[in-house]
């Protein structure tokens, strides 16, 4: 039997909002257990990056902002009652990624903590971050909307990489499991951790459009 289209609208907005409800508690969890530590200003609670503290801290603002903003501003743009303070929540979500970025690229500059490569990457997916971001922000001011979305969805899910980063490398015992050090497991998933969801999303654009 045939699907109407107002059915699989339906199911596809209630996919849309399960997945950011998922985002959301995880986002929550990601908050609570990796970030609420660094607002104690000691030594003790930075360790390695007490040296790196200011970085660190705009980068660890920057991204909390932007990772529970970007939430609603996803939601919002699928519930037109939110739609009047979208475009507001929305510059607060852009200023807090240009902070977020501006702390990872200067810790990927000054920082060692896992190497040159990691510095690498965290440049790299700092400088995606911002050029989505951007990019989202100049198709919503030319009203080219429906793009406007597609962009959002790719600069959030460069803002949710760190959450996906620390689940990877804090829940899964590379070492035990296959002899990794938790140097070498960083360097290999902090660009996986953005790239594989990047390509996934583009997947289901094209399927989208056929």
């Amino acid at each position: 039997m045939a699907v109407s289209q107002e059915a699989l609208t339906t199911t596809v907005g209630g996919t849309k909002k399960a997945l950011l409800l998922i985002a959301a508690l995880l986002a929550l969890y990601f908050a609570y257990e990796q970030v609420l530590p660094y607002f104690v200003w000691s030594e003790e609670s930075y360790g390695y990056y007490w040296q790196f503290r200011l970085p660190l801290l705009m980068h660890v603002v920057g991204g909390l902002v932007a990772l529970l903003m970007g939430v609603f501003q996803l939601w919002s743009g699928l519930n037109r009652r939110a739609m009047r303070t979208h475009p507001v929540t929305g510059r607060v979500y852009a200023a807090a990624v240009v902070v977020g970025a501006a702390g990872a690229t200067w810790l990927s500059i000054t920082s060692a903590v896992f190497g040159f490569a990691w510095g690498v990457s965290l440049f790299m997916l700092a400088a995606a971050w911002l050029a989505t971001t951007a990019t989202a922000i100049y198709l919503i001011r030319t009203r080219q909307v429906e793009a406007h979305k597609q962009w959002m969805t790719r600069s959030y899910i460069l803002t949710f990489a760190f959450v996906l980063f620390r689940i990877v490398t804090d829940h899964i015992p590379a070492q035990e499991l296959w002899g990794i050090s938790y140097a070498d497991w960083s360097n290999a998933m902090i660009s996986p951790v953005w790239v594989v969801p990047l390509i996934g999303y583009e997947i289901l654009l094209a399927v989208r459009r056929r």
